[in-house]
């Protein structure tokens, strides 16, 4: 009698708890698309770091994740089916792999990391303005990180060659003069003028890593709720993937 209450409980907390990720995925998907495909400036705050196309392919790809979860953990709960209880434990297993992977190679590689990590921003300032469509979000982010954390360059403003962009300076009060073209997200000729204008001279790579230390313990608290919320759903899984007597292919005729 006890065993059977224990299975209950764990079978639908397992329910609701996946049921209410599979909600929270959809929204996440349904905002990633209509961000994406609205051809007029949506009614949420502008995010600063980031550009807003960028932002909605993490949003999509956050909501597939999460959606996938909640389908599997909370109709495989629901009904008992060890195939789907399975794949929930393993898509749960490959995510907590892949953190704690990620983690230690952070850890032990770091300086690798910030190597490639400079490399690619450079790379990414000697094409700037090349019409890449593949480059532009990563161009857009990049412009709106100068502008506003107020820096200039990875390294600093010497990272630009050809001239700095009109975002390494300061945006109070000044004008630009485009020659080119119109985007100012693409074009890598500008002319900026004012009498106040002053050049960030900090790289945007010290404010980086300023903010990371800043909020280094808020990081780890949200990975660390992650691994928690991975492990007991892995666990209550296989608790009820073990007491399920439900064969999947019985279940598609009833």
């Amino acid at each position: 009698m006890a065993s059977e209450l224990c299975l209950s409980l764990t079978k639908y907390f397992l329910f609701v708890f996946n049921l209410v990720f599979f909600f929270l995925g959809s929204a996440l998907l349904s905002l990633g698309l209509w961000i994406m495909f609205s051809e007029t400036s949506v009614l949420i705050p502008a995010l600063r770091f980031i550009s807003m196309s960028l932002f909605s392919y993490l949003l999509i790809i956050s909501g597939v994740v999460t959606i996938s979860l909640g389908f599997f953990g909370s109709l495989g709960a629901l009904k008992e089916v060890k195939c789907m209880l399975a794949i929930y434990f393993i898509l749960l297993t490959v995510l907590l792999v892949a953190q704690i992977m990620g983690g230690v190679l952070l850890m032990t590689q770091r300086s690798i990391f910030e190597k490639s990590l400079e490399s690619h921003v450079q790379k990414l300032i000697k094409d700037f303005g090349k019409n890449d469509s593949d480059l532009r979000d990563f161009e857009r982010t990049l412009v709106d990180l100068q502008r506003e954390a107020k820096c200039c360059g990875w390294s600093g403003p010497e990272d630009w060659p050809m001239g700095f962009h009109c975002s390494c300076y300061s945006p109070n009060n000044f004008t630009a003069n485009v020659t080119g073209q119109s985007d100012i997200y693409t074009s890598d000729i500008y002319t900026c003028f004012n009498t106040t204008l002053r050049l960030n001279e900090k790289g945007c790579k010290e404010y980086v890593e300023e903010w990371l230390s800043a909020h280094i313990l808020i990081i780890l608290m949200v990975i660390f709720v992650l691994a928690v919320v991975e492990i007991s759903g892995s666990i209550l899984s296989m608790r009820l993937y073990r007491q399920a007597s439900v064969d999947y292919t019985s279940t598609l005729y009833h």
